[in-house]
């Protein structure tokens, strides 16, 4: 697809026990570092999991012959590989001196025209986005631009300029622009600005074939169900609404490749799923090209025998499909079901180089040529077979139960998807445990961690409640305003659905989740028994909150994403009351159970400030909590020693869990 489509998260570590006490920098130095972890009489070897496959983050690139891709060790080097031949990663060529646990690098793409690599990231992990240019021949990084953050960027067609869409300041009084930067020169002008109405927002600016504009998304009063496009002529410098501004749709966008110079494709989940639909710019006509019930989550236009064709791939966390469709007639040519996620990496004429995962299957990269009666796949990279079977020690159930309300098309009550995962070597009964993953759950995914908890005889179940992607824009938009509502009390019934079903009392399920997962962990320890009218409650015995927020106007106000807070909360100028009401610090005389709160110092999407206040307040009512700071990460913990680190610390935990 090329396009974003509706989907949008360290040498000092630093221990606060639940007395208050602060380690000392001896005793972080002393902290266990090797893999090798205890738990509950049973040693889990973590060298599998985060040695035996240190690989990740791949970039295959036709147009270069090459396969980048990142090398975890004592730090975390960008390499890169010939694309053909026998492909020995430990052997990759270094490209970078950067270690690059300490950045985040987003959407890295290959430029013919000058053998380099492009980017968006930061420097620090703390999310100052700005675009950077690799010389892989002699590791020289460029930063090209310097604003407080990207939202997307594209180059031209002829690869010889790049439009992106700069943020500039923060939370209301915050302007964003469309940019040109010249690649060759270095100069760059600015297109136009965003006004209150219609807010620049996230996506990939798309070129019309002729390099004279771009389209864009926009969000009407920045809220993202009010998705809208954009045209941009770049030589008038004006701009044009070229969809109904009355339709809800979530983050629409537009095919990098276009039909002609006038008509292009377009992604948008108007009628309830992400679907096509071509807009002709010329006569100003708009028509759906696909009814599907399930997400498009990705897509490439392809030519076969002299016609373009759109590889598409249908994915929800239950099933997937790949079909190919002729674009002219609208035909559908050829489909396939998939027991896996399929993800497009690059293609070249009929050739796709696709990795596919699911909950039991970790990674591997095919090959697929695509022909009008059949696909035809090879496999290009796979893990080896006896790594796979160290890594993977859970039996997968796919589980649906009731939650509280009905659902209005049955009338009966609603029923929520999960994966259920059974260690295949269980604790004794009177010692299991169950972890329920939030928030968001129910992906068709494979996890390291899930794996891990697996093999020390821990249940895992990741549950989707109201809100989760993947089964529609309706049931996504079911907490839009009720963020700490409802979408609790569908974690709740996960919670008691496995209890039950396992056997296993409250005082030993616990729930983890990172960032709104991290809130929601926290919510769910401390919930006051009623919201919405409706009454739930269950006596939680641990919680493990990573990156979490504890305050929803103190989050709104300091982080980079406040537009989010307004959709999934509401409107803190007008609703604090409640939003304080919905924050776990508010309630921390509540809790029940044992936290573990971890978090980033270098966090800028959730500052580190909710999680100190929590365990502060906490403490202030004799609750059981503990809080780890990791020095210099982000949002999210990277680095081989911070990530084994990060293990001990949750297995520690757990292990006084009764």
């Amino acid at each position: 697809m090329r396009s974003a489509l509706i989907t949008v998260i360290s040498a000092a570590l630093l221990v606060f026990f639940s007395t208050g006490c602060d380690q000392t920098a001896q005793d972080v130095a002393e902290m266990k570092t090797d893999t090798m972890v205890s738990f509950k009489g049973r040693n889990i070897d973590l060298k599998p999991y985060v040695e035996g496959w240190p690989y990740y983050g791949f970039k295959p690139s036709y147009d270069a012959g090459k396969l980048f891709y990142y090398h975890q060790d004592s730090t975390t080097s960008l390499k890169m590989l010939d694309l053909e031949g026998e492909m020995a990663f430990g052997d990759g060529t270094v490209i970078s001196d950067i270690d690059f646990s300490k950045r985040n690098v987003w959407g890295m793409k290959y430029r013919k025209a000058d053998g380099k690599l492009y980017w968006s990231g930061d420097e620090v992990n703390d999310e100052v986005i700005n675009l950077y240019r690799l010389d892989p021949s002699n590791g020289h990084i460029e930063k090209l631009t310097d604003v407080p953050y990207i939202f997307g960027w594209s180059w031209d067609p002829s690869e010889t300029k790049i439009a992106y869409i700069a943020r500039l300041g923060s939370k209301e009084e915050r302007l964003s622009e469309l940019r040109v930067l010249d690649i060759e020169s270095g100069e760059e002008e600015v297109i136009m600005k965003d006004v209150p109405e219609y807010r620049l927002l996230w996506g990939t600016p798309s070129w019309q074939p002729d390099g004279e504009g771009v389209v864009l998304h926009v969000a009407r009063n920045a809220h993202r169900t009010k998705g809208n496009l954009i045209y941009a002529d770049l030589k008038s410098k004006t701009w044009k609404l070229i969809t109904d501004p009355e339709q809800n749709r979530y983050f629409p966008s537009v095919d990098e490749t276009w039909l002609d110079d006038e008509t292009m494709i377009v992604y948008s989940n108007e009628d309830g799923f992400v679907n096509l639909y071509r807009y002709n710019m010329a006569n100003k006509q708009y028509a759906q090209l696909t009814s599907f019930t399930r997400d498009i989550s990705d897509s490439e236009i392809l030519e076969i025998n002299g016609r373009k064709m759109m590889f598409i791939v249908l994915s929800n966390p239950i099933e997937n499909d790949v079909l190919l469709m002729d674009l002219t007639s609208g035909q559908m040519v050829h489909q396939e079901k998939m027991d896996v996620n399929v993800s497009i990496l690059d293609a070249r004429d009929n050739q796709l180089l696709i990795s596919t995962n699911s909950a039991s299957k970790k990674f591997r990269i095919d090959e697929m040529q695509v022909r009008s009666e059949k696909f035809i796949s090879s496999v290009k990279v796979d893990l080896p077979e006896d790594l796979r079977n160290k890594i993977t020690h859970a039996r997968v159930e796919r589980v649906e139960y009731p939650t509280f309300d009905i659902d209005p098309e049955s009338g009966k009550p609603r029923m929520l998807h999960g994966f259920l995962y059974h260690p295949k070597n269980p604790l004794p009964k009177e010692e299991q445990l169950v972890a329920i993953h939030s928030f968001y759950g129910g992906g068709n995914r494979f996890s390291n961690r899930t794996q891990i908890l697996a093999e020390a005889g821990i249940y895992v179940f990741s549950p989707a409640p109201r809100g989760s992607f993947g089964f529609g824009k309706e049931f996504m938009a079911l907490n839009d305003g009720d963020l700490g509502g409802n979408e609790i009390i569908d974690v709740i019934y996960a919670a008691k659905f496995v209890s039950e079903k396992l056997g296993i009392p409250a005082s030993r399920v616990g729930v983890t989740g990172g960032s709104h997962g991290g809130y929601a962990t926290m919510r769910l320890l401390t919930f006051p028994g009623e919201i919405n009218g409706n009454e739930a409650s269950f006596d939680w015995g641990f919680g493990i909150s990573h990156a979490g927020f504890s305050d929803i106007v103190h989050f709104y106000e300091n982080c980079n994403i406040p537009d989010w807070v307004t959709q999934e909360a509401g409107d803190p100028a007008t609703e604090a009351d409640k939003l304080r009401d919905r924050s776990p610090l508010y309630h921390a005389d509540k809790m029940v159970g044992k936290l573990l709160l971890t978090h980033g110092t270098n966090d800028s999407r959730v500052p580190i400030e909710g999680s100190r206040w929590m365990a502060d307040s906490l403490r202030a009512y004799d609750k059981d909590v503990t809080l780890v700071e990791f020095e210099g990460q982000g949002h999210g913990i990277k680095g081989l020693d911070n990530t084994i680190r990060n293990y001990n610390v949750w297995f520690d935990f757990l292990e006084k869990i009764n």
